[in-house]
C-alpha cells in the first residue's frame, strides 16, 4: 500500500539494525528542514557579523535567531521521537521561553529601527541597524513559531492523554 501524498516515511537505521520506522505528515518534515535550515543561516550571520562586519548587535540577533531556530528544530525531534508525550511541562516551558523571546524581539526590532531612522542610517551599509532591525524580525518570527509549535503539539498530547484516561 503507498502511503498518500501528504505523508513521508522515515526510518532511521544504525547499521543493518531498523531503530525507528515511522509515518508522518509531509509538513512535519518540510518544518524540520525549515529550522534546520534557519539555525544554519542564523549561527553564519553571527559568525559573519562578528568577524567580517563587527557589528555586535546584528550577530547578536543574528546568533538569537540561529538558537530560536534550533529550539524550534529540537521541539520536532522530540515530538518525532514521542518524547513530549511523557513531558507536557516542558512543553509549556517551550511556550514561556517563546513569548518572552517574541517581545524581547519586538522591543530589539522597534528599537533597531529607530535607532537607523534617526541616525539617517544608510539600507545597505553592512555596519547599519536596519540589518540588526531584520535579524530581531527573524528572531521574532522563530520565537513565535517555537510558541506555535510548543502550543499546538501541548494541545494535541494533551488530548491524547484525555482519549487515554476512558
Amino acid at each position: 500500500d503507498a502511503l498518500p501524498i501528504s505523508v513521508a516515511c522515515a526510518s532511521l537505521r544504525l547499521g543493518n539494525t531498523l531503530l525507528l520506522t515511522m509515518a508522518y505528515p509531509r509538513r512535519l518534515w518540510l518544518s524540520i528542514a525549515y529550522a534546520s535550515v534557519g539555525t544554519l543561516i542564523g549561527l553564519s550571520a553571527f559568525l559573519v557579523w562578528n568577524v567580517a562586519f563587527a557589528q555586535p548587535w546584528t550577530a547578536a540577533m543574528g546568533g538569537l535567531s540561529g538558537v530560536l531556530a534550533l529550539w524550534a528544530l529540537i521541539t520536532h525531534i522530540m515530538y518525532v521521537q514521542d518524547f513530549w508525550r511523557t513531558w507536557l511541562k516542558g512543553l509549556r516551558f517551550f511556550f514561556v521561553i517563546g513569548i518572552i523571546f517574541c517581545m524581547l524581539s519586538l522591543v530589539g526590532f522597534i528599537t533597531f529601527l529607530t535607532l537607523a531612522i534617526t541616525e539617517h542610517q544608510s539600507i545597505v551599509d553592512p555596519k547599519s541597524y536596519y540589518l540588526s532591525c531584520i535579524w530581531s524580525f527573524m528572531s521574532l518570527k522563530w520565537a513565535f513559531l517555537l510558541s506555535l509549535y510548543s502550543h499546538r503539539y501541548k494541545k494535541e498530547f494533551a488530548d491524547i492523554s484525555i482519549l487515554s484516561d476512558f
